[in-house]
């Protein structure tokens, strides 16, 4: 009676619904337009983070560390021509806003030639060429050895530090060095010689092409998914309603979400960009349902009654699942699974009531799919064949799926948590590339900041302090990523030889404080300005800038641990506490804590889900049963990608819980439609065969075309989109086969003895 009074109501004012969820689908899809995505630090932290706030502290004591890199080689770099060259770009990208410092080869020629110290010295050198004396001081400094020059002197780079204020600052910044370096290319002095004129890399550079990657690929093959998702429509139902009706009630929902998320403020990132999925999978589902009964029946009512219920069921036991990503802490994966929880309520409502309305302008005799959906043809479809086939292999296909299933756990164990931006670029890549030769030629691109605070009033200048920190750095430069680090210890040291006549026994630290504190004062006369910036003010903190080679997470927090280690069993900690902050330990650490934190919101969401279960089909025993053919192709995803050592990270462990989302509402459908099926006349078999019959079809349609339409992103170059399309491919067809077979198999071979009990 629900049901008729509510199609009635629907049907009354279809024109006055079709109007206003076109208009609102038309306003919601023009905001999506405005859709940006943001992979940037600022994203992952929440603001109350205590990470975060050390290393907003330590950016007002000691400036921005964010930097960029523009290095260039040629066989002898020490010429007035490059420099002159260099000297002007770099006088562009000090120009650039966003740009804090620039520190270049032009520069340092530039300080040095004016400082009383090298004019002194070139006095003593009589007709020597000033290049050639620059050239050795250059060379023969630590302070610039694989920072702006290469041991060898054939490779140099301008470093810029920059400041951001957020992803779109930072995108027109690196867009505008791009420009500057069109413009003015650096041209080798060597006639002939044919190299590439610079290679651009840096955190701020990555985090550009990250976001335009990933924003690009999923831009490009989202509408081709939509495209092949409507072949697949065709071949399986063969009508134009079958096509139609759920393309635009996909189209509704994306736009819908996706309006809202823009509207609340949100940006994509790499877990954000599962929501637009997410929502094709459960629009998609849900009204193909509707329609593939709708055709058996060719009455709305019936249809609603039929199926309304079973999708609410599902909608809500997806929606309970996905809000446990509520739990996490990190920003866009609450923001996500908030989204994807009121996604999966928000296509329910979307598909019962805009596909009645456009069924109830179809006249049934246009579409005659008698020949497909008949009830005369029940014992001659295949999907009643499949149910026998179950019937009577039901044993085997268990013991076959727990075969599987442990197969996949041994995967499973193989399994490594790794976060690594650099392996997201293809490897013909520019940004690959780039990055690659930089840290081959110069330095590491990781940027990790060491900070020394006194207490007490202790100067960071007194010789006990400077002493530890000239260990730990000699520690640090025995690790084979770690390629160059600078701190207020070198240029006392080098100031400090210097004015002992270079002799290498004097490059050492000297006896006083005092001494110490001159020593850098002088390291400013002799044309370093950088030095200001690796201490306070006030003489009560230090930092040591390091640089380390782009390594995975896992060997990066072994690296940062040892250097924990040595700090407590070595140095002298009662006088100083140590802190290891910047822009890149913060990204690692929370890409580790994302993985961490959607493994544990999706344990929760697997418990919740199969709670729900047992309580929308009020049974507990369907509840643990229903556990079975959800488990085993999720397992045997993540044993795939264990067996062929892909890395487990924030994009792909995002896999897991949209296969739950979609396996749980198949899984649901069958449930719900065996246990009517069973009262019917009690008997198991015919149970189980008629519930493929009629549930087998549109779980079918569901599942390929997902796998079809997801395909399509394993042709992306950009690699978490790329393992996000073959992996999610992979999931929806062994859901779809385990669902079709183990599913049935499971409630032949694990049903209660007492059938009313059941029932």
């Amino acid at each position: 009676m629900l049901t008729k009074n509510y199609l009635h109501t629907l049907l009354k004012y279809r024109i006055a619904i079709l109007l206003f969820i076109f208009v609102t689908t038309a306003f919601f899809g023009f905001c999506a337009i405005g859709m940006k995505t943001d992979n940037s630090i600022e994203t992952w932290l929440s603001e109350d983070d205590k990470n975060l706030k050390y290393y907003n502290e330590f950016l007002k004591k000691f400036g921005d560390e964010e930097f960029l890199v523009i290095a260039f080689s040629a066989v002898n770099l020490f010429q007035k021509e490059y420099m002159r060259q260099i000297s002007t770009l770099a006088e562009k990208i000090k120009g650039i806003e966003g740009v804090v410092r620039v520190a270049s080869l032009a520069d340092v020629f530039k300080g040095k030639i004016t400082s009383p110290l090298f004019k002194e010295k070139m006095k003593k050198n009589g007709n020597r060429q000033v290049m050639n004396i620059f050239k050795q001081e250059v060379l023969g400094d630590p302070v610039y050895q694989n920072t702006i020059i290469s041991k060898n002197g054939r490779t140099t780079a301008i470093i810029a530090t920059v400041k951001c204020a957020g992803p779109e600052a930072r995108k027109e910044l690196t867009a505008s060095v791009k420009k500057a370096l069109q413009e003015m290319a650096i041209k080798p002095v060597e006639a002939k010689k044919k190299q590439h004129p610079y290679h651009l890399a840096g955190p701020s550079v990555v985090n550009a092409e990250l976001d335009r990657m990933s924003k690009r690929d999923m831009e490009k093959f989202t509408p081709i998914m939509f495209v092949i998702s409507i072949i697949v429509l065709g071949c399986l139902f063969r009508t134009i309603s079958g096509i139609v009706i759920p393309v635009l009630t996909i189209g509704v929902c994306v736009s819908w979400i996706t309006g809202i998320f823009v509207l609340m403020g949100q940006t994509m990132n790499m877990i954000a960009n599962m929501l637009i999925p997410l929502t094709f999978i459960i629009s998609l589902s849900t009204s193909i349902r509707l329609i593939n009964y709708y055709y058996y029946e060719r009455q709305i009512d019936k249809t609603l009654q039929h199926v309304s219920i079973p999708i609410l069921m599902a909608s809500i036991t997806a929606a309970i699942g996905f809000a446990s990503l509520t739990t996490s802490s990190i920003p866009p994966v609450f923001i996500t699974g908030l989204f994807m929880s009121g996604c999966s309520i928000l296509s329910y409502f979307v598909s019962i009531t805009f596909v009645p309305i456009l069924l109830s302008f179809i006249p049934a005799h246009k579409e005659n799919s008698e020949n497909i959906f008949s009830r005369n043809q029940y014992p001659l479809s295949p999907f009643f064949k499949m149910g026998q086939f179950t019937v009577k292999n039901k044993t085997i296909i268990l013991s076959t799926g727990i075969a599987v299933f442990i197969a996949s756990v041994v995967g499973v164990t193989r399994l490594k948590l790794e976060s690594d931006l650099m392996t997201s670029f293809p490897q013909n890549s520019s940004i690959l590339r780039d990055n690659n030769y930089i840290e081959k030629h110069l330095m590491g691109l990781l940027p990790v900041e060491i900070v020394a605070e006194t207490a007490g009033g202790t100067s960071i200048f007194h010789p006990n302090i400077l002493h530890d920190i000239v260990a730990l750095q000699k520690y640090m430069n025995g690790i084979p990523e770690i390629t160059h680090s600078i701190s207020i210890a070198d240029y006392i040291r080098k100031t400090h030889r210097i004015l002992n006549n270079n002799g290498t026994e004097s490059y050492a630290l000297p006896a006083s404080e005092k001494h110490s504190a001159d020593y850098l004062k002088l390291a400013s006369m002799y044309g370093d300005k950088y030095v200001d910036t690796l201490y306070t003010q006030e003489r009560s903190d230090a930092r040591i800038s390091v640089k380390i080679k782009q390594v995975g997470s896992n060997r990066y927090q072994s690296i940062i641990e040892s250097i924990k280690e040595f700090i407590h069993t070595r140095l002298n900690t009662a006088s100083l506490s140590w802190h290891i902050t910047g822009i890149v330990p913060l990204l690692i650490n929370v890409q580790d804590n994302i993985l961490r934190s959607e493994i544990q919101s999706f344990s929760l969401a697997f418990i919740l889900m199969f709670f729900a279960t047992a309580i929308v089909l009020k049974s507990v025993r369907i509840g643990l049963i229903s556990i079975i053919p959800n488990l085993i192709p999720i397992t045997m995803t993540l044993g795939l990608m264990g067996f062929a050592g892909m890395k487990l990270d924030a994009a792909t462990i995002m896999i897991a819980s949209i296969a739950l989302g979609i396996s749980i509402d198949d899984t649901i459908h069958i449930f719900y439609q065996f246990k009517k099926e069973l009262a019917f006349d009690g008997n198991y078999q015919e149970a189980i065969c008629r519930t493929i019959f009629r549930i087998g079809r549109s779980t079918v349609f569901t599942s390929l075309t997902a796998v079809f339409g997801f395909m399509v992103f394993s042709f992306s170059g950009f690699k978490p989109i790329q393992y996000f399309g073959i992996l999610t491919s992979i999931t929806m067809f062994t859901t779809l086969v385990s669902n079709l077979l183990l599913s049935p198999s499971c409630l032949m071979l694990l049903k209660p003895k007492n059938v009313k009990q059941f029932v």
